[in-house]
């Protein structure tokens, strides 16, 4: 071995035998833990008086704010500020943004770029529209959702059933609407039908406010229960050319109901 070829092989060596030192760790940086401001911007006195609780904010933000538009606190047309909102409910913009996503896949605002979001106005048309639509698919929904239930499944839906009638019977409004759309989802979701499944859920989230506001007629909430029981009956006789029908004449009588409600709204 040459001496230059012996210099090079030790000096080989020498460098992978020689000590490596870790590249510097970058500091962490802690961060600063949200300050909640108190609310300045009081919606109303229900609002101030029950704060969130850190816990599960983007939650308990997003069913308030369903209820305030459903309620029509918020009503069609108003602009939902993002600063005023974080001050009145104490929180960060994060949980408020997540909420409006949800919010607007229901069809309750309207998100625009760079602009403030609003509370979306109900197009009385385009409703009576989807629930000619819907009518069909709660059709549907029904006929498979008897051929393919099991008696498990059909128990848990007597359970909601139940709990529908007790929400009536207490005038507990807002409880018995979503107990009332999670019935209707869990029929459709019993068709095991997922592209059913997709449509109908896309659908329902257009009338979904239209939809609870019809309930504020208390004649129209008796009468929307007992078309309940209606076609509950016939599920119970796994009768279900009968339930289908029952329960599309229940979607199409709700239609009738959301519609005069918009016209009495508009006048």
């Amino acid at each position: 071995m040459s001496n230059m070829t012996k210099k090079q092989s030790e000096s080989g060596i020498a460098e992978l035998s020689g000590t490596f030192e870790e590249p510097a760790a970058k500091p962490v940086r802690t961060k600063a833990r949200m300050r909640f401001k108190p609310a300045r911007l009081k919606l109303s006195t229900q609002e101030a008086s029950r704060p969130l609780q850190t816990a599960s904010l983007h939650g308990q933000l997003l069913a308030r704010l369903r209820e305030m538009v459903l309620d029509g606190e918020l009503r069609p047309g108003s602009p939902l500020p993002e600063r005023m909102l974080c001050e009145t409910f104490g929180v960060s913009r994060t949980p408020l943004r997540e909420a409006f996503k949800v919010l607007a896949t229901e069809g309750l605002i309207a998100l625009r770029p760079h602009r403030t979001p609003v509370v979306t106005p109900v197009d009385r048309q385009e409703i009576g529209h989807v629930f000619e639509l819907m009518e069909a698919l709660d059709g549907l929904a029904g006929r498979l959702a008897c051929r393919h239930a099991t008696a498990d499944e059909l128990a848990k839906l007597e359970a909601m059933h139940a709990d529908l009638v007790r929400f009536h019977h207490a005038e507990q409004r807002n409880d018995y609407f979503r107990q009332n759309q999670e019935i209707h989802a869990e029929i459709t979701r019993l068709a095991r039908n997922p592209v059913l499944l997709a449509s109908w859920t896309a659908v329902n989230a257009k009338i979904y406010r239209a939809r609870a506001q019809a309930n504020y007629d208390h004649a129209r909430w008796d009468a929307s229960l007992a078309e309940h029981e209606a076609f509950m009956t016939r599920l119970r006789a796994r009768d279900a050319e009968g339930f289908a029908a029952a329960l599309a004449e229940h979607t199409r009588v709700t239609g009738i109901a959301v519609l005069g409600n918009l016209s009495e709204t508009a006048e």
